[in-house]
């Protein structure tokens, strides 16, 4: 197989970004998640900040969420510049509030959701096409290719990809600030190269504060490398370690000066702001989730384990992508094409590594979501691609026959569309995959926690029907948002503490939506569980064969 010339490169290239692009840039009004709410009210809260000058308010969350919040501003910038005099301090308190006052002045918080999904999408496919051409110097045009085609249509990524969210973002991030670093050390130390890591970098500390781990990683990679500067047994002179030092010293200073420059609240309370975010952090890793948390069939309140990671791993990941790492680890053995150079093997194993560290590091937090390691997946989705590509190459080199080399390729896109097929049978619901190797759908409820609100925007629409839907009253524990911006009535939230179904909390409400999340972990009382698993829904919502939702009328 011929590699990497210009004009490969200059089909190929276009071909991958219009892969990344489509099954994220499309359908993005289909549903919403509990959480992405939450992004918008912080986003309208941060444009106010800004729009005022009150730098310390552009603090949303510990996250910190920054790059998220900066596209949600800018959205409300284009399509709603007005919320900046119109808004008071009451609707800032509480991001709950901005909702209604969105709707009380003619704005449609869907499509501002919409706008700031597709600058997300727009971002991510800019990230993974740099991601892509740093890949292509490291290993190659057609490994790396391939391990692009893995990431573009794994369902995982695709759909944390697509959303208000921070996780898929910062996987990305994360992803292109290793290979650019991996690139300035192996591949004749360009600074383009430092600066593309260094910038990665900055914008990942400002999406999420575990790619911290950056740091030691890089740093490490570091070390690793100034060991292999050593020549027999002569001892590093002061000049070795200087000239492995200082791109480290300017990736870490240079990441700084990013985070600092684009945060508004770093400039007026530096040390305010990052107290604030390591507090809430140390919460996160400590005590765990509010809330129960389902895994393995038990239910956990905290931390449900070591093992919760691995698990979701090979439930979230694919077959292809599966037998992709086998094949990896055959051939890197063997050295066969994607492994036969030495610094190719290097960045083998710096994949491996960065993956299964990162996932060892978010395994000592106890507040555990699968989400939380998809920056784990990118580079095994990379790696996989190498080892298909090995595989293609080997067989190649071997048979030169041209039928035999239409059935290579022919075997070739059957592989790889399995991988797109596995995918968008899944739109826009793409979170709803789980892996076919281990059951599916059918046996993940067993294994998994399910739901990130597919079904709500169903069961919302549903209710849209009924007549005087305007007027009518519904009781859920996802109602921001996930069942709000699609219901025409008033969606109100569940009681903590449920007494009854002919007790005074119940008054007025005319219907009641049950959640997957809230049977798996009896939330947010396990009585109000109990009590309606007894009673027939009117409406049961599936996808894909699973149960995610049911709806049931109080009135009968």
């Amino acid at each position: 197989m011929k590699t990497d010339t210009k004009l490969t490169m200059a089909i190929v290239t276009p071909i991958l970004i219009l892969a990344i692009w489509l099954p994220r840039g499309l359908k993005l009004d289909q549903f919403v998640t509990p959480d992405e709410a939450a992004w918008v009210g912080r986003s309208a809260s941060f444009y106010y900040a800004l729009a005022h000058r009150n730098f310390p308010d552009t603090f949303q969350h510990s996250h910190p969420g920054v790059t998220a919040t900066w596209a949600g501003a800018f959205v409300f910038y284009r399509q709603y510049t007005a919320f900046s005099w119109e808004a008071t301090r009451r609707p800032l308190k509480n991001w709950k509030y901005i909702e209604p006052f969105l709707e009380a002045h003619g704005q449609d918080p869907l499509e501002i959701l919409k706008s700031i999904r597709l600058l997300i999408v727009l971002g991510n496919t800019t990230v993974l096409g740099l991601a892509f051409l740093s890949a292509r110097r490291l290993i190659g045009l057609w490994p790396a290719a391939i391990g692009f085609i893995l990431i573009a249509f794994d369902p995982f990524h695709v759909g944390l990809t697509r959303l208000l969210h921070l996780d898929g973002l910062m996987g990305n991030l994360m992803l292109l600030a290793v290979l650019a670093f991996m690139n300035f050390t192996y591949q004749g130390r360009h600074l383009l190269d430092l600066a593309l890591a260094t910038t990665a970098t900055g914008l990942a500390w400002l999406t999420k504060s575990p790619s911290l781990f950056l740091v030691p990683f890089i740093s490490f990679l570091m070390v690793v490398e100034i060991w292999n500067r050593r020549q027999g047994n002569r001892r590093l002179q002061l000049g070795d370690w200087w000239q492995s030092i200082w791109p480290l010293i300017i990736l870490l200073l240079g990441s700084a000066l990013v985070f600092v420059l684009l945060w508004p609240a770093m400039w007026v309370d530096p040390l305010g702001t990052l107290e604030k975010m390591s507090t809430q952090t140390k919460i996160y890793a400590i005590e765990g989730h509010s809330l129960n948390t389902f895994f393995n069939g038990h239910i956990f309140e905290g931390d449900p384990g070591w093992a919760f990671y691995p698990v979701n791993y090979l439930w979230r990941t694919t077959p292809v992508v599966l037998a992709g790492l086998c094949l990896a680890g055959l051939t890197f053995r063997l050295r066969w094409w994607s492994f036969e150079q030495p610094f190719r093997r290097r960045v083998a194993v710096w994949l491996v590594l960065f993956a299964i560290l990162f996932m060892l590091q978010m395994s000592f937090g106890a507040k555990k979501f699968d989400r939380y390691i998809i920056p784990s997946f990118l580079p095994l989705d990379l790696l996989a691609g190498m080892g298909w590509a090995a595989l293609f190459s080997w067989l190649w080199r071997r048979y030169d026959r041209l039928l035999t080399r239409v059935l290579i390729v022919a075997l070739l896109i059957s592989c790889m569309g399995w991988q797109i097929l596995l995918t968008v049978q899944y739109s826009p619901y793409y979170l709803t995959y789980y892996n076919p190797l281990l059951g599916g759908s059918i046996k993940a409820p067993g294994v998994m926690m399910i739901g990130w609100g597919e079904g709500l925007d169903q069961a919302a629409r549903y209710l849209n029907t009924k007549p005087d839907a305007k007027d009518l009253r519904v009781m859920t524990h996802y109602p921001d948002g996930s069942v709000s911006y699609f219901f025409d009535g008033k969606a109100m939230d569940l009681p903590d503490v449920w007494e009854g179904p002919d007790a005074d909390q119940m008054d007025g409400i005319d219907y009641l939506i049950l959640y997957v999340h809230q049977w798996q972990r009896q939330i947010p009382d396990p009585a109000m569980v109990e009590y309606f698993s007894t009673k027939k829904p009117e409406l049961v919502i599936k996808i894909n064969g699973l149960e995610y939702a049911r709806v049931y009328n109080l009135h009968d």
